[in-house]
This record gives structure tokens, sequence and C-alpha cells, in this order.
């Protein structure tokens, strides 16, 4: 753990945005945790920290030192793509501890901060066809094969074990995507949301183009201006798509398909705003 002179964090956001930074996850804003709270064990790994805090504090202050403060504990969370063995967001969620303390020997009183690493990560998957049941309120498409309190297990085709999520992240996601489209939830995540933003885009319109009586699969149609922009207005309202569109029109080529011309101006997007 390490010890930053004086008290900061004495507010949650303070403590996310210091969680952040000692992680070097400085571009993820802070709005990402909400989602993640409920993916680690608050209880369990609360009383590890408060026992990592005295370890800390004594080594540093000697034994008869003691302290009080209020620890925070930050969901930090990474995300990344895989295509196997179906398209997926994969989450891994690291409780990390930010402790503004105050600490007293027996000759004097300190101010400081204590963070660090405070679990192993928790692994999170989001299969794409899940990801879309969301969007569209459409959940009890997939068979529910158990569940408790904190828990719900899906049979998702493609998956060759059921899939695991907190009741709470299911909540929490379903209520931010009602707010904000996917690709901009995504950008929250700083550089690492930014890469995969394309690639869970180009899945979602593989899914919304499925079915439909088209010669040829959305991956291999042609780039249509038209079908491009109107996917850009039900992601971003038309003010923006058209912004979006314009801004990298000199990238798009007659040749791309218009999931690879969507995919290419969100990217493009992500790194002018």
């Amino acid at each position: 753990m390490k010890v930053l002179p004086g008290r900061r964090g004495d507010s949650f956001e303070e403590a996310t945005t210091l969680a952040f930074q000692e992680a070097g996850k400085g571009d993820l804003s802070p709005d990402t945790t909400s989602v993640f709270a409920s993916a680690i064990d608050v209880e369990k790994i609360g009383a590890e920290a408060e026992r990592t805090i005295n370890t800390t504090v004594h080594g540093r202050y000697g034994r008869s030192a003691r302290w009080h403060g209020r620890p925070w504990l930050i969901p930090l969370p990474q995300v990344r793509y895989d295509s196997q063995p179906i398209p997926r967001i994969t989450f891994s969620v690291q409780g990390y501890l930010v402790a503004p303390i105050t600490v007293r020997t027996t000759d004097d009183s300190y101010r400081v901060t204590v963070v660090g690493p405070a679990s192993k990560p928790e692994r999170l998957i989001l299969p794409i066809p899940f990801l879309q049941a969301i969007l569209d309120d459409e959940l009890e498409q997939f068979e529910v094969v158990g569940r408790d309190g904190r828990y719900t297990n899906w049979n998702v085709p493609g998956l060759r074990e059921a899939l695991r999520l907190p009741n709470e992240f299911v909540t929490q996601l379903s209520a931010v995507l009602r707010l904000k489209s996917v690709a901009s939830w995504l950008l929250d995540f700083g550089s690492e949301g930014e890469a995969v933003a394309p690639f869970v885009v180009g899945s979602l319109l593989g899914l919304q183009y499925h079915g439909l009586t088209r010669p040829l699969p959305v991956a291999e149609q042609s780039f249509q201006r038209e079908v491009v922009i109107d996917t850009l207005t039900r992601m971003f309202g038309s003010a923006r798509a058209a912004e979006m569109f314009e801004k990298s029109a000199s990238y798009l080529k007659s040749s791309m398909s218009n999931e690879e011309a969507v995919s290419l101006i969100i990217k493009e997007a992500g790194r002018m705003y």
C-alpha cells in the first residue's frame, strides 16, 4: 500500500478520482463506477482493507499507532472485447482502497491517505446478444438457470457455461443505457473504451440487421450513406450523427461495408472528443 501525505478523498467523488490517478487510469470517467459497485464484495473486501490499513500504519508508525477515518472502496474497471466463443465485452473489476485517515502515535498525529489495490480483480462477461437484449428490454428471451439474492445465472447460446451476473449490475447498466448510447458509455472508459467501441458497435449492428431479407450479411453490404447516418442517428441523435459523418467523410471508401463505415466514424469521433 502507498501512503500519501495529507488527507485526500474525503468524498466518494474525490476518492474515485484519486484511485483512477494512482492506478494509472486517469482517463476513466468517474461515472463508470456506478455500474460496477455490485461487482465487488464490499463486506468481505472491507474487512480485508481494514487489516491492510492496520498493517500499513503499524509498519510505518509503530505498533502503538492508532488511526481513524473512513476508507473508500472504489470499483476500478478495465474493459476489453473478445470475439470467441461469441462476441462479448469482458470487464475486470478490482476493488481499490482509498483511505483518508488520521494516525495518532504517543508523540504526534499525522494526516495521510492510504491507497492501493484491495482485492483480486473480478471478471464480468457481457455477451453482445445479452447487451442487445438489455437495450431492447427483452431479457426474458434467455432462460434463467439459477438465482440468489445477489446473482442470476442465464443460459446464453454460444457460451459453454451459464452467464453469471450481479442483479444490480444488470439493473444499473440498463438504467445507464437509457440515458446514453453504448458507444458513449464505452468512451467513458478512456482509451480502452475507445479501442473496443468500434468492435462492439459492429457486433450490435450485425444483430440489428440479422434476419432482414437482404442478399448479403451486413458485414458484406456496400457502404450506403443513408444507412450509416440512420444508424448513427439512432445511437447519437441527428445533430451529432450529421457532425460525426461530415468530419469522417474523407476517410470513407466505397469499398467499405456499412458496419466498417460506422465503426470508423465512431473511432474517429473518439479521437476528437
